[in-house]
C-alpha cells in the first residue's frame, strides 16, 4: 500500500506527519512522493489561506489518482468536518484523533482499544526527521484566546510532553541531524501542566546537556512567557542565536483588542535583554495588517516598534476572521489600505534583511548543510541566515563558513577549513 502526505501549516503539523509517516511504515506500507494507493492531507486552519491551500491539496490529489483513498485530518476538520464531506473524501480524522490515523484508515480500528496508548497524543513519535534539521514536538494547545486565533478551540487547552519521554527522543533523533529545533502550538508553556510543575527553560537546560546533540533551536516563543533563564541560554554555542517571537503588533491598543497578554514595552524590553546577552542573536517575528479597528496612529506606532527591533525576517500576514472568534463575521472593507499597509511592511522587511547579513560578512558562522538547489549548497546559520555554498560539501553536517557576498538577499558563503 503506497502512502502519500501532503502537510500544511506549522513544524507540529510537520512533526506529525512524520510520525504519522514511521507508524505506516512499521505497519508494512510504503510512502511515496509519487502516485499513491491513500492520499493524506495534514490540514491548517490559521487563515482563510491556509483552508484554501488545504482545500487545493485535496483536489491535486484526486487529480493524480482519481481511484486513490483520500483523507483528510488535522486542524481544520476538528471544527468544520463539512470540508472534507463537500470533497468527497473517504476518511475525515480530526485533530485529536490523528494519532490513530494509520490504524483507522487501514482497517485496524476494530482493534484500537488495543493499540498501545490510543487515547494518548504523545504515543506518536519519530526515530528520525525528513529534514536534517530534525523538529521535535513537546507541547500541543494553547491557553491564550486570542480574539483573532481560533487554535485553540482545535487543538484545546495546553498540554506538555513528560521530559523523559522528550530527553529519550532527542537523544534518538541527534543521533542522526545535527540540529534540533523544539517546537508546540504554544511552546513557551511547557510544563505548566506538568505535576510538579516545570518550565521551558528546565527542558531545554537537559536538552543541552545531551552529549550526542549537535545545536539546539526553540520554535516560536509566546514573549509573556520567556525569562531571563531561557535568554540565558543564549551563552551557549550550542544554543542557535535566534529568536522567533509572535509580536502580532506594535501598538498597545491593537494588542489589547487582540487579547494579547503583552504590551509594547515588554517586547522592547525582550529584545533589549536578549541583545543585551548576545549582541548578534537574530530576532524574527510574525506581525499582522488589517486587524479589525487598525488606525493610521496604530500603525505609526508598528512601523516605529519595527524600527527599533529591526527584526532579521518578518513574517506579514492580514487579519483573517475565523470561525469561533471574536471577529468570525468581520467583512474586510479596507483592502486597498490593507494592502498598502502591507506593502510598507514588506519593504521594511527586506531593509532589515539586508541590514542584518551585512553584519556578518568575513565573519565565520556555522551551517546545518540541508539540500542541494541549483548548483549550491544551501542551509541555515545558528543565527538563521540561509547560507549557499558552491563547494562541495557534505550534507547533514555542521559546517563552518564565511560569507563573501549578498545578493538579491542570498548570502553566498565559502566553507572555512581549519
Amino acid at each position: 500500500m503506497k502512502i502519500k502526505v501532503f502537510t500544511l501549516g506549522c513544524k507540529v503539523n510537520q512533526y506529525e506527519t512524520q510520525g504519522l509517516e514511521e507508524k505506516f511504515l512499521s505497519l508494512g506500507c510504503e510512502i511515496t512522493k509519487k502516485k499513491a494507493d491513500i492520499y493524506i492531507i495534514n490540514t491548517c486552519t490559521v487563515t482563510r489561506r491556509a483552508d484554501s491551500k488545504s482545500r487545493d491539496a485535496v483536489l491535486r490529489a484526486k487529480k493524480e489518482n482519481p481511484r486513490a483513498k483520500l483523507v483528510v485530518c488535522g486542524c481544520l476538520v476538528q471544527e468544520n468536518p463539512n470540508f472534507g464531506e463537500k470533497l468527497g473524501v473517504d476518511y475525515i480524522i480530526p485533530q485529536d484523533k490523528k494519532h490513530i490515523l494509520p490504524e483507522i484508515v487501514l482497517g485496524l480500528s476494530s482493534g484500537i482499544n488495543n493499540v498501545a496508548g490510543y487515547k494518548y497524543i504523545w504515543n506518536l513519535k519519530i526515530k528520525e526527521f525528513r529534514n536534517h534539521r530534525a523538529f521535535i514536538k513537546v507541547q500541543d494547545g494553547c491557553n491564550n484566546f486570542c480574539s483573532f486565533c481560533k487554535i485553540p478551540y482545535v487543538r484545546g487547552g495546553s498540554h506538555s510532553r513528560g521530559i523523559d519521554d522528550v530527553l529519550k527522543e532527542v537523544k534518538r533523533v541527534s543521533l542522526l541531524h545535527k540540529e534540533i529545533i523544539l517546537c508546540g502550538t504554544n511552546l513557551s508553556l511547557y510544563g505548566k501542566d506538568i505535576d510538579p510543575s516545570l518550565t521551558l527553560a528546565d527542558l531545554v537546560d537537559k536538552v543541552l546537556a545531551i552529549p550526542s546533540l549537535g545545536r539546539l533551536r526553540l520554535s516560536s516563543l509566546e514573549p509573556y512567557f520567556v525569562s531571563e533563564k531561557l535568554i540565558s541560554f543564549l551563552n551557549n554555542r550550542q544554543f542557535c542565536s535566534h529568536f522567533h517571537f509572535p509580536f502580532q503588533y506594535g501598538d498597545d491598543e491593537i494588542l489589547k483588542a487582540m487579547n494579547k497578554k503583552e504590551r509594547v514595552a515588554l517586547y522592547d524590553n525582550l529584545v533589549l535583554q536578549s541583545r543585551d546577552t548576545d549582541p548578534d542573536i537574530a530576532i524574527s517575528c510574525d506581525v499582522m495588517v488589517g486587524f479589525p479597528g487598525e488606525e493610521d496612529k496604530h500603525f505609526r506606532n508598528m512601523v516605529e516598534f519595527l524600527n527599533r527591533v529591526k527584526p532579521m525576517r518578518m513574517h506579514i500576514f492580514t487579519f483573517s476572521p475565523r470561525e469561533k472568534t471574536r471577529f468570525h463575521n468581520m467583512k474586510i472593507i479596507n483592502q486597498k489600505e490593507i494592502r498598502e499597509r502591507y506593502y510598507v511592511l514588506r519593504d521594511l522587511a527586506d531593509k532589515f534583511s539586508l541590514e542584518y547579513k551585512n553584519k556578518f560578512l568575513g565573519k565565520r558562522l556555522f551551517m546545518v548543510s540541508e539540500e542541494k538547489r541549483k548548483g549550491y549548497v544551501c542551509g541555515y546559520t545558528g543565527n538563521y541566515i540561509k547560507v549557499y555554498v558552491k563547494e562541495k560539501i557534505p550534507l547533514g553536517e555542521i559546517i563552518p563558513v564565511k560569507i563573501y557576498n549578498i545578493e538579491e538577499d542570498k548570502a553566498f558563503a565559502s566553507p572555512i577549513k581549519d
